[in-house]
């Protein structure tokens, strides 16, 4: 049986489509969240030192002369980061005649000042050897650059006065350790700068070695991120630094949400307009010390109080 359509129906179908077609055609497109994983950096697999390294080693420069003979590059390359030289590169200032270098070799540092110099405690985070009090440093030879402090395991390896290995330690069991970096190592000084605990940054302490997801929705949880998934190293110059007394802001050293947050991150496109103004930490970091306390003021003008320590 044939079905025949009226006229008018046909012509109103025809009509609807001409409308509708190149409407949805020409429709914005929604664009989707990317994962934020996807933007991580693929982790390499460290190879397991306990079968590699060997020796009866003394000192810690022994140490780094073993890791030399395959790392035979490594040395040099960390003592080109200002991990190595705490000193940033030249820049021109306008009071100073000439380029000037700013950093902890070459600046007195205000926040934890004293009348005499700690020097024996400061260089504990300094990842090398070779300093002794009444010297200057030994910054020449690669021999002096410490590996452990960032590769071995933190439960076998920990440093002592002047950046030496502490008393103790078991540089064969601590070589043999040896890993990709993780947040224990990084903290070891970043978590504990200043002098103690959440110190020096209300937002690094050890609440962060093994934190839960509602204290840090990176580091904690199922996602389990170090620090270098963000702070990604290349020759161990890692990014994310930033100049003092923002004379520089280098953006091309800089780490920012957006390496992994990228697309139509918020449904709410108003909450988008912000962002050319506003930094992500404003309204996802709203507080510091959630766990830990940190030090927001120091008045030197009551130090010599009676009952002060």
């Amino acid at each position: 049986m044939n079905v025949r359509f009226p006229a008018w129906l046909i012509g109103l179908i025809v009509i609807a489509l001409l409308i509708v077609l190149p409407t949805l055609y020409f429709l914005p497109s929604v664009e989707k969240p990317q994962e934020p994983a996807a933007g991580l950096p693929v982790r390499a697999v460290h190879v397991d030192h306990a079968d590699i390294v060997k020796g009866d080693f003394k000192n810690g420069q022994e140490v780094t002369r073993a890791c030399l003979v395959c790392h035979e590059n490594a040395a040099a390359e960390l003592m080109r980061t200002t991990h190595w030289t705490w000193e940033s590169k030249p820049f021109n200032v306008p009071w100073r005649e000439g380029a000037v270098t700013i950093g902890k070799i070459n600046q007195i540092n205000n926040f934890c000042i004293g009348t005499q110099g700690n020097e024996n405690k400061c260089m504990s985070c300094h990842a090398g050897y070779g300093w002794e009090a009444g010297r200057a440093a030994q910054q020449a030879n690669p021999e002096n650059v410490d590996c452990l402090a960032c590769h071995a395991d933190p439960g076998t390896y920990g440093k002592g006065l002047f950046g030496n290995p502490a008393d103790g330690v078991d540089l064969l069991a601590a070589a043999r350790s040896v890993r990709a970096t993780t947040r224990e190592n990084c903290g070891k000084c970043h978590f504990d700068g200043g002098g103690g605990n959440g110190v020096k940054h209300g937002d690094l302490d050890e609440s962060l070695y093994f934190p839960d997801q509602s204290l840090d929705v990176h580091m904690g949880g199922k996602h389990n991120l170090q620090c270098t998934d963000c702070h990604v190293t290349r020759a161990h110059q890692i990014l994310g630094r930033i100049i003092a007394d923002n004379y520089s802001i280098d953006s091309a050293e800089q780490v920012s949400c957006t390496q992994c947050h990228v697309g139509k991150i918020h449904k709410d496109e108003r909450i988008g307009t912000h962002l050319a103004a506003v930094a992500c930490q404003t309204c996802h970091i709203p507080a510091i010390a959630r766990e830990e306390p940190t030090k927001v003021t120091w008045d030197w003008s009551k130090a010599a109080d009676a009952g002060r320590a």
